[in-house]
């Protein structure tokens, strides 16, 4: 797998770098994000809590990607290559349920007093 850094932009305000990489990846799958996080971090000599993958796309019928990368100053990425468990029993958010109440007894319409004629 070979990549090229296509475009450079520093955040100054954000304290990070963006990066367009340009990925061959030919006689192999689309490299994922954890394998993509490891060969960036060790290319630009970082460690892996600064390099973050935000997207991969492949192109279609070739053996070619594009990655957009954020480099940050700070440690602010999780390290995508651990596996991250969820914990047993524990269930969805979910909003608390409202009480249902019974439907009221329907009410029997009542005797209106015929309209008199004028």
């Amino acid at each position: 797998m070979k990549f090229e850094i296509t475009a450079e932009k520093v955040n100054p305000y954000l304290k990070r770098k963006e990066l367009q990489v340009g990925i061959d990846h030919s006689s192999e799958s689309t490299p994922s994000k954890a394998a993509l996080q490891q060969l960036l971090a060790k290319e630009l000599r970082k460690e892996i809590g600064h390099v973050d993958i935000r997207d991969v796309f492949s192109d279609k019928g070739r053996a070619n990607a594009k990655a957009r990368v954020f480099v940050w100053e700070e440690a602010k990425a999780q390290d995508l290559s651990k596996v991250v468990k969820k914990k047993e029993g524990a269930a969805p958010a979910e909003a608390p349920k409202a009480e249902t109440k019974p439907a009221p007894a329907a009410k029997e319409p009542e005797a209106k007093p015929a309209a008199e004629k004028k």
